[in-house]
């Protein structure tokens, strides 16, 4: 998958905390984020000298979603989701680093 579909599906799911998200691809989305907030706030946040609220959530509802969606793909508890709220980038390498869980295949 292109990186321009990964970037696109995370904001597309910034709802969805149920699911699983691979290593590559919540790696790629929290870079993503990361780097797209630096840029705004040193171009539109310092003129101000304060953030606007859609970028904020534009910022921060995507990537707790992805990190949610994480914490399922590497078999970690719910409760983990609670540190994400706290320390989102204090957390991201436990949640880089550790392979997906492996599941049985689904049957219908």
């Amino acid at each position: 998958m292109s990186l321009v579909n990964i970037i696109k599906q995370g904001f597309l799911k910034m709802f969805n905390y149920r699911g699983v998200e691979t290593r590559a691809r919540y790696i790629i989305f929290v870079i993503f984020q990361v780097a797209w907030f630096c840029l705004y706030l040193k171009e539109f946040a310092s003129q101000d000298a304060e953030i606007g609220f859609v970028p904020l959530l534009l910022f921060i509802l995507p990537t707790l979603a992805c990190g949610s969606r994480r914490i399922n793909d590497a078999g970690y508890s719910r409760g983990v989701f609670m540190l994400l709220l706290i320390a989102p980038f204090l957390l991201f390498p436990f949640l880089a680093f550790p392979p997906s869980v492996q599941r049985p295949p689904a049957t219908q």
